[in-house]
């Protein structure tokens, strides 16, 4: 392989090692910096082959830092662009791997409701994510959703809980890849 396209490997793929280090920052609680690296690796990934298949997973990257954060109506903020991107997809109605999505968008946007203590809201949108795709997918969103319906108190613990036990979030500290992070430069204001 040449130079130059070694070079061009490197640039291209850099965004994973950025998107890597917010993760391994997310790990150490520092959420903030940790979004600055999700938010880098999103810009940078735009324009790649399978820029939706990143956009997807930064995506969720960075609402598991909001919501750590307690910044739950950012998150459903957030869940409600991510929705409204894949319905502008036209070609992505029928296809699993985006219907998985969407519907796991529902179901984050579901528990950042429950989190407000706005329950109703909650049962609205696990009910949508449920009609999206099939139940076995959404283990976490039934089981939550079973709670709703049967009027029991939910703790923000048990919450959190049930999100462990169903592998609710994809930044984890047994699957950051620590060989590839890139940090990203600081800014220096010249002034």
């Amino acid at each position: 392989m040449n130079m130059h396209k070694m070079e061009q490997k490197e640039t291209i793929n850099i965004h994973y090692g950025v998107a890597e280090n917010g993760k391994l920052l997310a790990t150490q609680g520092n959420h903030k910096e940790a979004l600055m690296h999700y938010r880098e690796a999103l810009r940078m990934c735009q324009n790649q082959p399978g820029a939706d298949i990143f956009f997807q997973h930064y995506s969720l990257c960075a609402m598991e830092s909001l919501e750590l954060m307690g910044a739950y109506t950012e998150v459903i903020e957030f869940c409600n662009k991510c929705i409204n991107f894949l319905d502008s997809k036209t070609g992505l109605k029928n296809n699993q791997v985006f219907l998985k999505f969407k519907a796991s968008l529902y179901e984050r946007k579901g528990i950042q409701y429950m989190y407000l203590q706005q329950n109703n809201n909650a049962i609205e949108c696990f009910k949508e994510a449920q009609s999206s795709i099939e139940k076995k997918y959404l283990p976490l969103c039934v089981d939550l959703m079973n709670w709703l319906m049967r009027g029991y108190s939910i703790s923000n613990k048990q919450i959190n809980d049930l999100q462990k036990k169903h592998s609710y979030f994809t930044v984890r500290k047994d699957n950051i890849n620590k060989q590839i992070t890139v940090e990203i430069p600081k800014m220096n204001n010249p002034f």
